[in-house]
């Protein structure tokens, strides 16, 4: 990839559940996404208009990590939101698999070898350690041309 950029995509959901597990109602204002692709970070408190870059034939990893450094956070599960027929993600995302030692899940999902244009939308749900309470949050992606 140009620009000295990785190929795959590691997209990174960073969650204060200090404040998120006194509050769950409100997990938008307790996330926050970032990725190696050098997209900007989202804006707190506004997930869905975090679009993260994924690059055709490459993968796309999601992770959680707890902004106190102590919780884990599992990424059980990565849906398509939209029904419009765009599909950049080849479906269906298998399910999140553990990670490294004292880790979280994580979920990897191939993208589509050809090139699609405009966001997806999709969402991804998450718990904290062994709690079994889910979590939703909605972002996006698109595909570098």
């Amino acid at each position: 990839m140009g620009g000295g950029k990785p190929a795959n995509t590691v997209i990174t959901l960073t969650v204060d559940t200090d404040k998120l597990v006194s509050d769950p109602e409100n997990v938008n204002k307790y996330v926050v996404f970032t990725d190696n692709q050098s997209d900007p970070a989202e804006n707190p408190g506004h997930p869905e208009t975090y679009v993260s870059t994924v690059n055709k034939g490459a993968t796309c990893e999601w992770q959680g990590v707890a902004k106190n450094g102590r919780d884990v956070i599992n990424i059980d599960t990565i849906t398509k939101k939209s029904t419009n027929g765009k599909d950049l993600l080849n479906t269906p995302i298998p399910p999140g698999l553990q990670g490294p030692k004292g880790g979280g899940k994580k979920i990897t999902a191939r993208v589509r070898a050809n090139y699609l244009d405009g966001d997806e939308p999709y969402t991804v749900a998450f718990n904290i350690g062994e709690n079994p309470f889910v979590y939703f949050v909605d972002p996006r992606i698109k595909m570098n041309t």
